[in-house]
């Protein structure tokens, strides 16, 4: 039956429903091998044709206008393949059992004539149970919309394992076991389909493991044609004698290998030499040694801060912290242990950072949960002295109603902010908004806090940044970069040091292997005097991929030894997964309350830049490349007009390229 235009509302219908669905930046798995599992609602169109012999029905059954004759359900389950042509293109294969099976009913025979009668017309009601299966191979692909949701498209070939039909009519004699393709009918041994539809990979395993496993729900609709072939002259159409359409669901699981921060450290990075500029030359430009990556696989730890703030006035939790329902508290339980992963876009990572952080009355719930014995304060501060018992009861009941947690695991003590955002005497809003909270302290076990690793595959950055030093000039103030060429063009600084590394990312086309481009300078000295110059360089693409680590630290308002207290972690955490070779990138932020932030932001990184310095070489790390840069409150990585946000741009935050 010509039912095209059905299958095609059916298969946008279905892209429509989820192309919604957000996606994260998932380890990269080039070939998958796997199994899948689902079930087939089945709706028949079937012909015109000579499908039984039987006295009281001469001629043929089934009318040839009828779309839907009838529908039932099979199991539809077999074998994968899938490997990567490109990075957003996939081309798979599967070897399938595909079950077709369902009632159909015919309607076409009139009981008597039909004709005299002044009454309308009735007909019999004839069932045909259809048992048809096949084993198909099906080639297809898989256009991937981002790392987890994809567009599915492919035929398939079936050869048939059955096609049988049962016959109960109306008014008739039953028969049972009857073929398909009765003598005298076309009698097809394969069949054709097309089908299309969508998936979301979910991934099961740690992002850094070698191996990954996938699952993959799945829903596609699927159009078979030749079941049958049709033996009156008069029908030409190649579906004529009975087609299928199906709409399925199911799951597939499925493994492959896929790169690992780990492997890649074993071949450490090694920076380029670089001399001072020659005399007479305003400065030098060190091009990447190993061209422009690809991509960077970047393991980053997130801090929970372990804040939860009110607004003025109120000891109700505020809208944007993620309240769950103890059905949702389930779910989230199930994939609280997962390592929750970045985009593509480095634009978009504070914003999956501040879904984790405004998750943390869940991170709590689970963790207090899922781990016996263990206990936590709940310290509130209200500088109006108004909310404050009322603001911890609030997170109190919620950790209690929601997740289940014991009451008696949760001591509720008041008190003035300890740390203290100002003074007491500061009469700033902005202030006060961030003594006004809930803080989770003296957790039993200290791991009730731990941090939150947030796993990437990205476009690479700093391992491919082109290093310009000005060393050679006296009394540099400050200077500012312009790298132009292949039809665009990119600003950088101004910088106080006298070097910093200039990143070129976006400025090959995405199919461009290399490009010429002209790097130019600008310098002033602090008599005033300024200096410019140019000069050509050339950016080569390499489809190597490089790999990272990214630490954060944070501080409190106006913290006197900021770094003291986070010594420990870089003791234990960050030094040992420095290497002979490797690179540190140093960045210091602010918030953007107070003056000379860009200064205070330089103190904190040079800090951390000098204690790291120290314990690597007594270590007997060498040959590490570290740049310190102020960033102020010009980049901040979260919004300023939240407490939770300005907490979060007091950083340092520390790339490490092994």
């Amino acid at each position: 039956m010509h039912v095209g235009v059905r299958f095609f509302g059916l298969a946008v219908m279905i892209v429509m429903t989820l192309s919604d669905v957000l996606a994260q930046r998932q380890p990269v798995v080039s070939t998958r091998w796997g199994a899948l599992l689902g079930g087939n609602f089945n709706m028949a169109g079937i012909g015109w044709a000579q499908w039984v012999s039987d006295p009281k029905r001469p001629g043929g059954q089934f009318g040839s206008k009828v779309y839907n004759d009838g529908q039932g359900g099979g199991l539809y389950g077999g074998l994968s393949f899938q490997t990567a042509v490109t990075d957003a293109l996939h081309f798979g294969l599967r070897a399938m059992y595909d079950n077709r099976s369902l009632l159909a009913t015919d309607e076409s025979y009139r009981k008597g004539d039909g004709v005299q009668s002044a009454e309308a017309a009735t007909y019999f009601s004839d069932d045909y149970q259809f048992n048809m299966s096949y084993a198909g191979i099906e080639p297809h692909v898989k256009f991937f919309l981002d790392d987890n949701l994809h567009l599915t498209a492919g035929v398939g070939l079936g050869a048939s394992i059955q096609q049988k039909f049962d016959y109960t009519p109306e008014e008739s004699t039953e028969q049972k076991d009857l073929d398909v393709a009765r003598t005298g009918t076309v009698k097809h041994a394969l069949t054709a389909s097309g089908f299309a539809g969508a998936g979301y990979d979910i991934f099961l395993s740690d992002p850094a493991a070698s191996t990954q496993w996938i699952l993959t729900p799945f829903v596609e609709a699927s159009y078979m044609v030749g079941q049958r072939g049709t033996n009156f002259t008069d029908q030409n159409a190649f579906n004529d004698g009975m087609s299928t359409i199906s709409i399925r669901g199911g799951i597939s699981i499925a493994f492959g290998s896929a790169p690992i921060v780990e492997s890649a450290m074993e071949a450490p990075y090694t920076p380029a030499p670089t001399a001072a500029p020659p005399p007479g030359k305003l400065f030098r430009a060190t091009e990447p040694r190993e061209g422009v990556y690809a991509k960077r696989i970047e393991r980053a730890d997130f801090p929970l801060r372990p804040y939860v703030f009110f607004d003025r006035g109120s000891a109700e939790i505020p809208d944007r912290y993620v309240k769950l329902t103890r059905d949702q508290a389930r779910g989230f339980a199930n994939t609280a242990s997962t390592t929750p992963i970045d985009v593509s876009d480095v634009e978009q990572r504070p914003k999956v950072q501040r879904k984790v952080y405004y998750n943390i009355l869940n991170y709590m719930g689970w963790r207090l949960t899922s781990q016996p014995g263990s206990s936590m304060e709940l310290y509130a501060s209200d500088p109006d002295g108004r909310s404050a018992r009322a603001m911890a009861e609030s997170v109190q009941k919620y950790l209690v109603d929601v997740w289940g947690v014991r009451p008696e695991q949760l001591k509720i003590t008041t008190g003035d902010p300890e740390p203290r955002s100002g003074t007491s005497r500061s009469s700033s809003a902005r202030l006060a908004d961030e003594n006004r909270r809930v803080q989770f302290r003296a957790l039993q076990p200290d791991r009730l806090g731990a941090r939150v690793m947030v796993t990437s595959v990205r476009p690479a950055e700093m391992e491919h940044q082109m290093l310009v030093d000005l060393s050679a000039v006296q009394n540099l103030s400050s200077w500012g970069a312009r790298i132009e060429g292949n039809g665009t063009s990119r600003s950088f600084g101004p910088f106080t040091q006298a070097s910093a590394y200039l990143d070129p990312t976006g400025l090959l086309q995405p199919n461009q292997r290399s490009g010429k481009f002209t790097l130019s300078v600008n310098a002033t000295t602090r008599d005033g005097q300024t200096r410019t110059e140019s000069e050509q360089l050339t950016l080569v693409r390499t489809d190597q991929e490089s790999t990272s680590l990214r630490h954060r630290l944070n501080f409190e308002f106006n913290e006197e030894d900021p770094v003291a207290r986070s010594k420990n972690f870089l003791l234990t955490d960050v030094i040992p997964a420095i290497r002979n070779g490797s690179r540190v990138n140093i960045y210091g932020h602010t918030d953007e309350i107070g003056r000379a932030n860009l200064e205070l932001s330089m103190k904190r990184a040079d800090q951390v830049m000098e204690m790291m310095k120290q314990e690597l070489s007594a270590r007997g790390v060498r040959n590490v490349k570290f740049t310190s840069n102020a960033v102020g409150e010009d980049e901040p990585l979260f919004d300023n007009d939240t407490p939770e946000g300005r907490m979060y741009n007091r950083t340092v935050v520390i790339d490490i390229i092994p």
